[in-house]
């Protein structure tokens, strides 16, 4: 196939049976109920876009694998075309205003798992990288979902995973088999995982001699026996809405703990297990690609900011007042350094010699943190242009209630020639932006989804040279070492 449809995928999710709890109560129907839809349509616009001929040079390529066209999302990154091409994709996506599609998880994990494993291989001269190989292969044939559970719940934080109270508490091997072997622990923060086809399972530390158990990585099917998910809902609204909630009614996701309670895993779904000395490597490597998509829907996100500001401006009057253009100059800033972060990312990385091509990650970690502190300046300003309405206007059921709805037409009209309903549209936009139960969930993707602003600091503090840098400047000034 290479590449599947919406219909396909979510045909998938209802063959699947993933034991799923949300609410105190298991979930029977994921696929039908709303809490979940918003966060199945996010994934399934990515199946959209693949079948769409406007999308086709970002969104599929040929695989060299199984030699047909596939989605960008199953794809191995052969070269620099293939990184700057995700970065454009994430920002060509974000302009449905679906600024999390989730597909990029499933590139991260495949490209993460390509190259760690050869790696593996060379040392060890284990068979990890032809499992891995055929399970790429099955993902672009079949066009499946892959949802990342990374992050361990970590019990003391100022201990190691090996002097934990509770050694659950960090994902680990509890017996090896002949046939595959068993693990046990959760994953928190697990966004969109039970809508997706396999999971992939990986360390989020580098570990140390004395954590061989817990420096296991592997795939497995969503619905394998042992794996139970608990589910917190998307902010979606209550109801279909005419004027509120023009994002949240749409797109979102369902965030999960993922816990694996004694889950076998067959050996061919296995890309590490015990090999500590690796999982540094891979942590960074995972980070790296998955902070690179953020690049640019970030700066999909942030466009959308320009264009909301401008518009409410407009709606209010106000477009000329120098310091309203003065904001939406500084956010157009902000969005081209975000996004040209993420193409020198792409474009100045080199080949690994499993034949990956592995970008520099130290500018897409630049990018995600300078993004996450300019999320509150864009909110700033989107609220001092819109004014205070943004907090105190009248729901949408008094809009549209004919008694109290005849005052708000009256006394919410603003500029002349502008309609009371757009203007209240504009600002009802304003709102979800940044006074919603949206704006908090997704400033807090922002800030720490993909990884912290001190995980970014540190990987780009490990990266720069800085004695060479050092002895620099003493040439320059005539200091002797």
């Amino acid at each position: 196939m290479g590449i599947g449809t919406r219909e396909q995928y979510i045909k998938r999710l209802r063959e699947q049976n993933p034991e799923i709890h949300m609410g105190g109560k298991r979930v029977e129907n994921m696929v039908d109920d709303p809490h979940f839809m918003v966060g199945i349509n996010s994934i399934a616009t990515t199946y959209d876009s693949a079948n769409d001929p406007a999308y086709e040079d970002l969104a599929t390529v040929k695989s060299s694998l199984i030699g047909v066209k596939i989605s960008r999302w199953t794809h191995i990154l052969e070269n620099q075309h293939d990184a700057v091409a995700k970065v454009k994709l994430m920002r060509k996506s974000g302009e449905s205003c679906c600024f999390c599609n989730y597909r990029c998880l499933t590139n991260d994990t495949l490209n993460t798992a390509w190259i760690i494993s050869y790696d593996i291989d060379k040392k060890y001269n284990t068979n990890y990288h032809s499992r891995v190989r055929e399970i790429v292969k099955r993902v672009q044939k079949e066009d499946l979902a892959i949802g990342g559970t990374v992050i361990d719940c970590k019990g003391v934080r100022t201990l190691k995973p090996s002097e934990q109270p509770d050694p659950d508490v960090y994902l680990h091997l509890v017996e090896k088999r002949k046939d595959g072997i068993i693990v046990r622990g959760a994953k928190a923060h697990s966004t969109a995982v039970g809508y997706t086809n396999m999971l992939c399972a990986l360390p989020c530390i580098a570990m140390g001699e004395n954590e061989k158990d817990y420096a296991v990585a592997f795939f497995a099917p969503v619905d394998t026996k042992g794996i139970k998910f608990i589910a917190r809902p998307s902010p979606v609204p209550s109801e279909k809405k005419k004027f509120e909630n023009p994002i949240s009614s749409k797109y979102g996701h369902v965030e999960f703990m993922a816990i694996y309670d004694n889950v076998f895993i067959p050996w061919e779904n296995v890309f590490m297990c015990g090999e500590y000395e690796f999982s540094g490597q891979l942590v960074l490597t995972f980070t790296g690609h998955h902070i690179l998509n953020k690049c640019g829907c970030r700066a999909a996100a942030m466009e959308l900011d320009i264009g909301a500001t401008a518009l409410v401006a407009e709606v209010n009057g106000v477009e000329k007042a120098s310091h309203i253009r003065g904001y939406i100059s500084e956010m157009m800033v902000n969005t081209e350094l975000v996004y040209s972060c993420g193409i020198a990312s792409a474009v100045d990385g080199v080949t690994h010699e499993s034949g990956a091509f592995i970008p520099n990650f130290i500018p897409a970690f630049a990018s995600k943190y300078y993004a996450a502190k300019k999320l509150g300046e864009h909110r700033y300003y989107m609220q001092d242009t819109a004014g205070g309405l943004v907090e105190t206007m009248s729901s949408e059921k008094d809009i549209l209630e004919p008694e109290t709805g005849k005052y708000l037409e009256k006394y919410l009209k603003g500029k002349e020639g502008v309609p009371t309903e757009n203007r209240i549209r504009a600002i009802k936009l304003i709102e979800e932006l940044t006074a919603s139960p949206f704006a908090g969930w997704y400033h807090a993707m922002c800030i720490s989804g993909g990884g912290g602003p001190q995980l970014l600091k540190q990987a780009i503090n490990y990266a720069y040279d800085v004695k060479s840098l050092v002895k620099r400047a003493k040439s320059i000034t005539g200091i002797e070492d």
